[in-house]
């Protein structure tokens, strides 16, 4: 059967290998183990043979991931834990998936950053791994990426996942009352002080819980280190209703 490596980046990051398709996986992750902190699962497909596989010990993985006496597929062996996301190289990033609590599975191509993705205006990003936070910020997915994972910055991380959120305005100018955010008016807040110019990014919450996280996605989710950036498309609200119904009317439900 085929190996397939997966890296799990929901509140936690995990290498796994299974032989389970990602649909397959994902449905697994959601609904098949009661380990998830979390009902959602967000993971990347990895192309195995970029992996370093004396760093993460692949010698002996065909054994390790061997089916089960039955035949039947080996669902996740961990291959690693710990300080995952930085030794897999960006190129190996293959397809995102998002996998809602009931086990449905949306997937998202990476694309080439484009210009449109560095529009003006105050952002809401959700950092997912291996940061947690939830910031407004005044740079662009690119700038944020480039910012956090600068190696002569005195505080700075190797790599970033991380998602850009709905900041949409109702007719007076306030955050929609739609948006399911726990303190909207510390957002507002927030954005006040990024806007008087004293600061470019702005934590709002150090440990974020978001209600309907899929429905806030905005532009997408990004993927960033020194050597580039990857950008995965949220799609607009007319294509999840046409082409992925399904998995719509899971991640609104949730």
């Amino acid at each position: 059967m085929k190996i397939h490596y997966y890296l799990v980046c929901s509140r936690f990051e995990a290498l796994v290998a299974s032989h389970l398709g990602p649909e397959d996986f994902g449905l697994y992750m959601a609904v098949g183990t009661n380990k998830l902190a979390s009902g959602r699962v967000i993971f990347f497909e990895i192309d195995g043979a970029a992996l370093d596989a004396e760093h993460f010990k692949l010698h002996d993985i065909e054994a390790r991931c061997a089916p089960h006496a039955d035949g039947s597929p080996k669902r996740s062996k961990y291959v690693s834990v710990y300080r995952v996301m930085e030794f897999i190289p960006l190129e190996a990033y293959e397809r995102l998936y998002l996998g809602t609590p009931d086990g449905r599975v949306l997937g998202l191509d990476a694309k080439a950053y484009t210009p449109d993705l560095d529009e003006p205006g105050p952002s809401l990003y959700c950092e997912l791994c291996p940061l947690f936070p939830l910031v407004v910020s005044g740079l662009t997915p690119r700038e944020l990426s480039a910012a956090i994972t600068d190696p002569k910055s005195p505080i700075s991380a190797p790599r970033l996942f991380f998602a850009d959120f709905r900041l949409d305005r109702d007719e007076k100018g306030r955050l929609a009352s739609y948006l399911p955010y726990a303190d909207p008016a510390h957002i507002a807040a927030c954005l006040r002080e990024l806007h008087a110019g004293t600061k470019k990014t702005k934590t709002v919450s150090r440990t974020p819980s978001t209600p309907g996280f899929f429905r806030v996605i905005r532009r997408g989710f990004f993927l960033g280190d020194p050597t580039g950036i990857k950008s995965y498309p949220f799609p607009s609200r007319d294509e999840l209703e046409i082409n992925h119904a399904r998995w719509w009317h899971s991640a609104s439900a949730n």
